[in-house]
């Protein structure tokens, strides 16, 4: 799973489902050759008596796995919508901010109008693909926002109206780095490795365990033990997803941005979508 997590978290444009398949897949295939390894290594050792033992093992230690397993997904499952959420403020913020300079005079509207204009690109061009790509975000988004700031604190009037609405604009523009900010920050944020250990540790030994118990049937003992591996690589595929929310197929995209972009303001190439 740990090659899978490399996998996905690097971008590699391989289908989520395709993806979730193989990790199953190979999960799979490797806890049965260690069971059929197992079982030729020590093929006087077990016994039907010790069974009654050993399911309260397999209880025992499943229950642990299941439970933090399915605690880890639902906090990761949070992060991922936590995340979306912050995205949908942020192109709010924009879209609002945008509205916002039709009630402004020239030159300073078209200034305003131009600086958003320049800050999506940026988000949709060269911070996005980046995200991806888990590499360093540029410096320039921020750059334009210093700039807008500036532009607000220069302007100077006598109009009440117009006073407010700087003031507003103003107010946009710092929940705007407040947004980015989030989003940015959101990039960083991972599973802990030892977390990750943890639950590698608690699935290997729920597998283990289920090599102990002697079926009378070595091909149901392979398929049980083949569903229970199943599972518990499945589960662990979805901490991969929701751990990574700008990486591989559901990876969260710049989709609010660039249909604000497409309907207000003049399109431009966007690179990122290719």
């Amino acid at each position: 799973m740990f090659f899978i997590n490399y996998l996905y978290s690097y971008n590699l444009n391989i289908p989520t489902w395709l993806l979730c398949l193989f990790a199953v897949a190979l999960s799979v295939l490797i806890a049965s050759l260690g069971l059929v390894i197992f079982r030729k290594l020590f093929p006087n050792s077990l016994n039907k008596a010790n069974n009654d033992c050993i399911s309260l093992s397999i209880g025992t230690v499943g229950l642990f796995s299941s439970v933090l397993i399915s605690l880890i997904v639902i906090n990761v499952w949070g992060f991922y919508n936590d995340v979306n959420k912050k995205v949908n403020i942020e192109t709010r913020i924009v879209e609002d901010f945008y509205h916002l300079t039709e009630a402004m005079p020239e030159p300073i509207k078209s200034k305003l109008v131009s600086n958003i204009s320049q800050y999506i690109d940026v988000v949709i061009n060269e911070e996005w693909p980046a995200m991806k790509a888990s590499q360093e975000v540029s410096n320039k988004g921020r750059l334009i926002l210093l700039e807008t700031k500036n532009i607000l604190l220069s302007y100077k009037t006598s109009d009440l109206i117009l006073a407010n609405t700087g003031q507003a604009l103003y107010s946009k523009v710092s929940d705007l780095f407040d947004a980015r900010r989030d989003r940015l920050i959101a990039t960083k944020d991972r599973v802990p490795d030892v977390i990750w250990l943890v639950m590698f540790l608690s699935a290997f030994l729920t597998v283990a365990v289920c090599y102990l118990y002697t079926a009378e049937s070595f091909s149901m003992h392979l398929i049980s033990t083949g569903f229970i591996t199943a599972t518990l690589s499945a589960s662990l595929f979805l901490i991969v997803i929701f751990g990574h929310p700008f990486q591989g197929n559901m990876g969260i995209k710049p989709t609010g941005f660039i249909e604000f972009r497409d309907q207000n303001l003049k399109p431009s190439i966007d690179k990122s979508m290719k």
